[in-house]
């Protein structure tokens, strides 16, 4: 039987030849021409014979690349939190997720931003379709979590996974970046999977509490204003009400993709949390296994929802579900009428919502991270 092949990312040597594959595709460069501005897509095609590097092409390509898209798209690039992690250290940062591509892109420029080397990306399989997307994301640190194939397939790769990122934090290869949940929370209700940590922990030889120290896990909260494809996903989830078998393609996916990408995302801040550490003594109270990985996903949890930045948006949503105006405090009447007039004009464009149930959807999506803030500062 042939060995599986594990996660991994391109060396410099592979990042070379990568390079003159992709710019060998047509479409390639088609695309790239009709998506972006003119001067950026040319500088791009001037760089990409000086990429020797994974570093070179982060640095040289996806640099100006995020650099225009934060530009075109979003008001204000923020972040917090650097003075409780260290440059000289690798971590495991757990995040949520609400974007395909620039959650762990924009991560990573934060990060580069600060002095830090940029993070691993975990990113699954479902993304690797194309030989083109392949590349890119190879060439820029990330590696595949596999989704398809049997159970025994699936579980000796989450072992060589599981292996695979400890060593790049105890070995101080690299930082990792992992989301909190396959696929990202399309009604904005921010959870952690207890079995993405139960893969996590696969290589585990001792107790769980040391292992997780070793792995320096750094929550990561990630906000955005304006979802671009919170339409997207309000219809994506009318789709399969309609249809339980209806399964979003790769075509889908690329429209996901593009519209986050090009779409306005307002005020976009990340919140990087300490590592768990002290916290992680509770173990010793615990009963089993099972019930340390599910409390070690609430303390994620709650790390996340108690840094999320809040904007008008979320308290707004919140009171057009409730027909009222608790949280009137937070915005002005100004912020009332444009972002009531956002939501109207998303509603319009809903299909088989007879019963409002994908309006309903739209507004948790942005009142969700308000109601869990609210749940965590109640403790």
């Amino acid at each position: 039987m042939q060995e599986e092949k594990g996660p991994y990312i391109f060396s410099d040597d592979e990042a070379r030849s990568a390079i003159q594959e992709l710019f060998g595709f047509p479409s390639l460069i088609q695309g790239m021409k009709a998506f972006l501005p003119e001067p950026l897509f040319q500088l791009i095609m001037a760089e990409k014979d000086r990429v020797n590097s994974v570093r070179d092409f982060q640095e040289r390509i996806a640099r100006p690349l995020l650099k225009a898209i934060e530009k075109d798209s979003i008001t204000k690039l923020s972040a917090s939190g650097f003075e409780v992690i260290n440059a000289s250290e690798q971590y495991l940062f757990i995040s949520n997720h609400r974007d395909i591509i620039l959650d762990s892109a924009f991560l990573n420029t934060m990060l580069f931003d600060h002095g830090f080397r940029t993070s691993q990306i975990a990113i699954g399989d479902n993304l690797m379709r194309h030989r083109i997307s392949e590349l890119i994301f190879h060439i820029n640190k990330s590696f595949v979590v596999k989704r398809t194939g049997s159970p025994m397939e699936l579980y000796r790769y989450s072992m060589l996974l599981s292996n695979y990122i400890w060593r790049q934090i105890t070995e101080k290869i690299d930082s990792v970046w992992i989301a909190q949940r396959e696929g990202r929370a399309k009604d904005g209700d921010d959870r952690t999977q207890v079995g993405l940590l139960k893969m996590l922990s696969l290589n585990c030889k001792g107790d769980l509490k040391s292992y997780f120290r070793s792995l320096k896990l750094a929550p990561v909260a990630i906000s955005y204003e304006f979802d671009p494809c919170d339409l997207l996903k309000a219809q994506e989830f009318l789709n399969k009400r309609a249809n339980p078998e209806y399964k979003k393609t790769f075509e889908e996916d690329v429209q996901h993709m593009l519209l986050g990408l090009k779409g306005n995302k307002g005020d976009v801040h990340f919140h990087f949390s300490e590592p768990f550490d002290e916290e992680l003594e509770m173990f010793d109270t615990l009963p089993n296994a099972k019930k340390q990985l599910e409390t070690l996903a609430e303390m994620i949890d709650a790390r996340i929802h108690k840094h999320y930045k809040l904007r008008p948006i979320n308290y707004i949503a919140q009171d057009m579900l409730t027909g009222g105006d608790a949280y009137s405090n937070y915005y002005s009447p100004e912020d009332k009428e444009k972002i009531s007039a956002y939501f109207e004009q998303r509603f319009r464009l809903l299909t088989h919502d007879d019963e409002g149930l994908g309006r309903e959807y739209l507004l948790k999506m942005y009142a969700n991270p308000l109601i869990n803030q609210l749940a965590v500062s109640a403790w």
